[in-house]
């Protein structure tokens, strides 16, 4: 019987990712379910998860109905949490140690990185960051206007936030490289002379 109940608990691959994910940085909770997609989005675009889940143009974005059942499934088993933030219950990070000890450290790299860069932006940010990297997926936006005029504005905070480049703080904002680097000098910012 134990033995049935362990393999229950063996995580799909989208499970395990989500685990993963919810354990990296210490445990640092997920903001919330758009900043999970997203997440989720670019760990799939750097990894065989892409053979997993199909990620489809949404009102907010890259969305996957794949990511948001499992998610569900997780929650069900009692390994993740949901209220606003999304986070690993005590038997979830059990489990996160033990797939922990079968991943590699370049996968929980890639994992770490995606989380750290996306997880503390605004909202406003984190569309911004992917709706005008993967234009494809704006498709279905319900946001993509709204953002896209504030897009040079968000573009400077990505890189005041060392979030982006300047180079890619200058697609973002949908500006060449020097008239991005004459705004940020109008707002103040402290930008290299040359590029």
């Amino acid at each position: 019987m134990r033995k049935m109940m362990e393999k229950q608990m063996e995580p799909s691959p989208v499970q395990a990712f989500l685990i993963l994910l919810l354990g990296s940085r210490n445990y640092e909770p997920v903001k919330g379910k758009t900043w999970l997609q997203k997440e989720m989005f670019l760990i799939a675009k750097n990894t065989p998860l892409k053979e997993e889940v199909y990620f489809e143009p949404h009102l907010y974005g890259p969305y996957s109905e794949t990511v948001d059942s499992e998610l569900e499934n997780l929650e069900i088993l009692g390994l993740v949490a949901e209220n606003g933030e999304i986070e690993l219950t005590e038997r979830g990070k059990e489990v996160y140690a033990n797939l922990l000890k079968i991943t590699s450290a370049e996968k929980l790299e890639l994992i770490e990185e995606i989380k750290e860069g996306l997880n503390d932006m605004s909202e406003d940010e984190l569309l911004a960051y992917i709706y005008f990297n993967f234009p494809e997926t704006t498709k279905e936006a319900v946001r993509f206007e709204n953002i896209k005029k504030k897009r040079a504005k968000l573009a400077m905070r990505l890189y005041e936030k060392e979030k982006v480049s300047l180079g890619k703080a200058s697609e973002i904002a949908g500006m060449d490289i020097k008239n991005f680097m004459d705004y940020l000098r109008d707002k103040g910012l402290r930008v290299p002379l040359s590029r």
